[in-house]
């Protein structure tokens, strides 16, 4: 009988990818909830962590992404189980910390409550760098918040371009049509603020100033 019961209910999960809990009491034949529990426990599975964990399916390594994640229709799993479990693992898996909001994005779910809970466990730490804070696995958090701040100090300088650095560039390109990126930097040098190659390189690019700058000429 155990086995019927655990074939029926791997092909329910085949056949439909997700069950609700009373759907797979049905499937097993209306049975009791401790043998429709002892009969899950044989097979490998998780529970949504987004609708109050209602879903279940069954778990297979390759269908989730690179970040342990999956959905469908709507419904959301991790291979932790747990949202906990999963915001703790991203946060320590990462390069350079979460922000809230991007943690939110990914999982599409609210996390706040969660980054609170795991910060008073002393699981993660939280610093701010920029307009935002960054939460950081404790214990990595001084490597992850170096690449973090190295990172914002990139994105300011891009997000910052602004229009003066912009003409700055065109102008020496209408002097000196021929210039080089290193070369154009190399005019530049003494401006204030500073121009820096990354900035040119952004101008280059956005602009696509390797293909027009005949015109400038």
């Amino acid at each position: 009988m155990d086995n019927e019961r655990h074939l029926r209910l791997l092909t329910a999960f085949r056949t439909k990818t997700v069950l609700t809990w009373d759907e797979i009491r049905k499937v097993l034949g209306d049975v009791s909830e401790a043998t429709a529990r002892r009969a899950l426990r044989k097979i490998p599975y998780r529970t949504s962590y987004n609708h109050n964990g209602r879903y279940y399916t069954l778990f297979e390594e390759p269908m989730f992404d690179r970040w342990g994640l999956w959905s469908h229709e709507g419904i959301r799993v991790s291979r932790d189980g747990a949202l906990t479990a999963t915001v703790e693992r991203l946060v320590h898996e990462s390069e350079a910390g979460w922000t809230r909001r991007e943690l939110q994005e990914l999982l599409g779910v609210s996390v706040q409550t969660v980054l609170t809970t795991l910060r008073e466990r002393g699981k993660v730490d939280r610093e701010r760098v920029g307009p935002a804070y960054v939460y950081l696995s404790a214990g990595l958090d001084s490597e992850q918040l170096q690449r973090r701040q190295e990172m914002e100090t990139i994105m300011q300088r891009r997000c910052e371009a602004p229009l003066e650095i912009v003409v700055a560039v065109l102008l020496i390109l209408i002097r000196h049509p021929k210039s080089t990126l290193s070369g154009v930097v190399r005019r530049l040098k003494g401006h204030s603020p500073a121009i820096h190659l990354e900035d040119v390189k952004d101008v280059f690019e956005r602009y696509d100033l390797e293909q027009k700058r005949g015109l400038l000429s």
